[in-house]
């Protein structure tokens, strides 16, 4: 039953359909909507659309890099919170990302307790618990 409390929609940008799923299953635990996408031009249309609370993004089709994509998604929704996935050291992404206000990075194992520190975060940031 969705708690009526909180309703965020979450945009799951991701091609490999094993990350993608690790995602959504852990948002859809917390009650999140969830749009799962593999392709960074189809994310970046319905970010101009829609409002979208949180966007995840890892590898996608059409970019080579998740610090491409971080930016095409701050450029069409300055308002998106983000989380990253990726692997790479953190201070690599602290420094790749600087200034473009991301909520943290996960690696592409996805493991809940890296995850729910920045989810847990995110709601604070908008005013739920």
């Amino acid at each position: 039953m969705m708690n009526t409390q909180k309703e965020f929609h979450a945009l799951v940008v991701e091609k490999d359909e094993n990350v993608a799923g690790a995602v959504r299953k852990l948002l859809e635990d917390r009650d999140y909507r969830v749009t799962l996408l593999s392709s960074r031009e189809e994310a970046i249309r319905i970010l101009k659309e829609r409002l979208v609370s949180l966007t995840v993004a890892g590898e996608a089709e059409g970019s080579d890099s998740p610090f491409h994509i971080m930016k095409d998604i701050v450029m069409a929704s300055p308002m998106t919170s983000m989380i990253l996935l990726t692997d790479l050291p953190k201070q690599e992404v602290e420094d790749k990302a600087e200034g473009y206000g991301i909520l943290g990075h996960v690696g592409r194992s996805v493991k809940s307790e890296e995850m729910t520190p920045l989810l847990d975060s995110f709601e604070k940031i908008l005013g739920f618990f």
